[in-house]
């Protein structure tokens, strides 16, 4: 088992008690008597994680000293996450759950951990570049059904965040996410008053 499989499991044991039921979409048991919004960014953290396919090449300022830290500390754990894989406003929780499983891994299998100056600098950049969310969506018909479905997890993007051909590839794979937790599914209908929704606000200027 390589040291990355190690690393990623113990990830997913810190974050899920045993015995922890995921359906009827409870949220993961973190080990702590979290908020609910909490563990559910906790939650949507876990699942993007692991698939993050970003290049240090393709981040943001490739050169800021917060890339810097991204690419020396994250990347020892688990592929690389974009800072677009979160909000500005969740990135503080996402961070100080990390610094926990990485300071109890500090020594282990080679794991080192940042200092505090790297972590602020890390925080920083991860904010200036973090998802943009939607701080006003426009009335139309599906609105409601992409509100409350796509906020289970993670804050609401800004529909422009994407074009509207690319947001039906989008919704499918949070459908596939959501399969992964046991969450309760999006039928087809949802799917397509979310897609049609999203692609209605996205073009708009």
């Amino acid at each position: 088992m390589t040291r990355r499989v190690l690393l990623v499991s113990f990830l997913a044991l810190g974050a899920c008690s045993p015995g922890t039921g995921r359906q009827g979409g409870t949220p993961a048991d973190t080990g702590s008597a979290l908020p609910m919004a909490q563990q559910r960014i906790l939650r949507a953290a876990l699942l993007t994680v692991p698939q993050a396919t970003v290049r240090p090449e393709s981040l943001p300022d490739p050169a800021n000293a917060g890339a810097r830290v991204l690419v020396q500390y994250c990347t020892q754990c688990h592929a690389m996450p974009s800072p677009s894989a979160h909000g500005a406003q969740d990135w503080p929780f996402i961070t100080r759950q990390m610094w926990v499983y990485i300071d109890e891994m500090k020594g282990e299998l080679g794991v080192q951990a940042p200092s505090t100056a790297e972590r602020v600098q890390l925080l920083t950049y991860l904010q200036a570049h973090a998802l943009e969310v939607a701080t006003s969506l426009p009335p139309g018909a599906g609105k409601e059904t992409f509100q409350a479905t796509c906020s289970r997890c993670h804050v609401l993007p800004d529909p422009r965040r994407h074009s509207p051909p690319d947001w039906p590839n989008v919704v499918m794979r949070m459908e596939r996410n959501m399969e992964r937790f046991h969450l309760s599914g999006v039928s087809h209908v949802m799917a397509e008053q979310i897609v049609g929704y999203l692609q209605m606000a996205s073009a708009r200027k």
